[in-house]
């Protein structure tokens, strides 16, 4: 948690690269082990407010990365926050539930498709699941949930 702590919010980069290298690892020899990996990568959007304040997106910085060591299509322009959320740090699962309605709008079809979500930290879930509600109904076949680290 102190290197993604220290990415986001001491904007040291650096780490990026090596979690997303330490992802990538992880995801080659014991999440897909014998099995096809995803048709897309897709981190989860920071919204254009939260974007300005920090400068970049820690899940797309990642997700560079560890596309890149997986050979894997990054799609960071498809879905994008429409709705400028309080920090989800902090508030209850109900309250991060409410927060998180509505904030995802998807541009394009995914029909058939299998996709990974890239999110830095999943707590309760809540932004995977609203993410993975708009990916579904943009046809995703399959939607797989990778993150770093779990609070």
């Amino acid at each position: 948690m102190q290197m993604i702590r220290k990415l986001k919010f001491n904007q040291q980069l650096v780490y990026a690269k090596t979690l997303g290298i330490l992802l990538a690892s992880k995801v080659r020899e014991e999440w897909y082990k014998g099995r096809s990996l995803p048709d897309r990568l897709i981190p989860v959007p920071l919204h254009p407010l939260r974007m300005r304040e920090r400068g970049f997106n820690q899940a797309v910085e990642i997700g560079r990365h560890a596309a890149r060591e997986l050979g894997l299509s990054m799609d960071s322009h498809s879905v994008t926050r429409i709705k400028a959320t309080q920090a989800q740090s902090g508030l209850s699962r109900a309250a991060r539930q409410r927060n998180l309605q509505g904030a995802f709008a998807c541009h394009t079809r995914f029909d058939g498709l299998s996709v990974a979500i890239l999110d830095d930290v999943v707590t309760t879930g809540q932004t995977v699941a609203e993410l993975s509600k708009i990916l579904q109904q943009q046809g995703a076949a399959n939607i797989d949930i990778w993150c770093c680290a779990r609070a």
